[in-house]
């Protein structure tokens, strides 16, 4: 089968197909048979058409080929399964998910398999942090995209990174891929986006908030825009799950950022903790493979229904318990389901709070540093 690394560019995945490469150069029957392309430098050049590429293989002892971003190259799609068909290891980076998850998907059915590569976890930027102390600060501030640790995490420089990071991929994974014409459009939807994770919305509620600021646009074109924006790994959008219905409604998804640092990338600051916080549950449930949708109990609203294994998780995420009062209401909803599926409220919280409802108060620190969802006491 082919292997495809997905994700948001830079996010570590050109890294990771280097490691590949190492590990299989170690091995006795790969040695000296392993071939790895960046199609990003520029002694690529003369390989961006599918048949120069082929032709230059063959000049190669058959054994693995390692294409780091893989959509650079015209007519890949046919090029990837001729190689498959003649027996390479194949291994792919993509950074457009269109191209991975539909052309090649469609072309290669039951041939490929999608290794999803995301930012780095709390636990993965602890590491890279070395040990310092306001790591999960930092994390909160600029997200989990490997390069900002060559930047030892300099607010000037980072804010910079995040801003040229977003520029690229909205302009080479998104405008250029789907010869987008409308920018300034596509700029602003990011940033409503930004300005409302964890919302539930609808194209039209969107048509609507953009002709509040004087920008006529179609639903069609939202819908569009959107999906394009997915498509570069900018954003994920969670369908809605009537949990009493058991099925998934097609209006009020809620949309996520790829990553929390594009939040000053978009907007100059980290974003509502509230927010950065949802947000970062997300990619962690996404992360350990789970399939997460949000949650409606009649007119209740749950942040998450996580699905993995034949088994869901219900997960409120809060910043910290707060007053009584707050704290029943934002439980409500868990309270609501009458299933036997774990309930969980994720905060940060130093201490558990005791209920008898059947909720558990779990530490959100410690979800997201690899610790389980469902804790076994609290």
């Amino acid at each position: 089968m082919i292997k495809a690394l997905t994700g948001l560019r830079r996010s570590g995945k050109t890294v990771l197909l280097r490691q590949v490469a190492e590990r299989l150069e170690q091995r006795l029957e790969w040695a000296g048979r392993v071939v790895l392309v960046d199609m990003e430098l520029l002694s690529s050049d003369p390989l961006r058409e599918a048949s120069a590429f082929h032709a230059w293989l063959q000049t190669r002892p058959r054994g693995a080929v390692l294409i780091d971003e893989v959509q650079e190259i015209a007519g890949w799609e046919r090029l990837t399964a001729s190689l498959l068909a003649e027996g390479w290891e194949v291994w792919l980076t993509g950074s457009n998910a269109h191209l991975l998850s539909s052309e090649l998907g469609t072309l290669l059915t039951g041939r490929i398999i999608e290794l999803p590569v995301y930012p780095l976890s709390l636990r993965e930027f602890d590491v890279f942090s070395e040990g310092r102390a306001d790591a999960f600060e930092q994390h909160l501030v600029w997200g989990g995209l490997p390069g900002l640790h060559e930047l030892g995490l300099s607010e000037r420089l980072c804010s910079e990174y995040l801003r040229s990071v977003f520029a690229t991929i909205l302009l080479r994974d998104v405008v250029a891929r789907f010869a987008v014409r409308n920018v300034p459009l596509l700029e602003r939807l990011a940033r409503f986006v930004a300005s409302s994770v964890g919302t539930p919305h609808s194209a039209l509620s969107i048509v609507r908030y953009l002709k509040s600021q004087r920008q006529a646009v179609s639903v069609e074109t939202v819908q569009s825009y959107v999906r394009h924006l997915e498509a570069a790994y900018l954003v994920h959008s969670v369908p809605r799950w009537d949990v009493r219905g058991k099925r998934h409604l097609e209006i009020g998804e809620k949309l996520y950022l790829g990553d929390v640092g594009l939040f000053h990338a978009l907007m100059g600051h980290s974003g509502d903790i509230n927010a950065v916080l949802e947000n970062l549950v997300f990619l962690e449930l996404r992360r350990r493979g789970h399939h997460v949708s949000h949650g409606s109990v009649g007119e209740l609203e749950i942040d998450f229904v996580a699905a993995r294994d034949g088994q869901n998780t219900y997960i409120q995420v809060a910043y910290l318990a707060g007053a009584p009062e707050t704290r029943d209401r934002e439980l409500r909803p868990l309270r609501a389901v009458k299933d036997h599926h774990p309930k969980v409220r994720l905060s940060l919280d130093p201490h558990p709070i005791p209920t008898d409802d059947g909720v558990r108060h779990g530490d959100l620190r410690g979800f997201l540093r690899g610790g389980a969802l469902v804790p076994a006491h609290g």
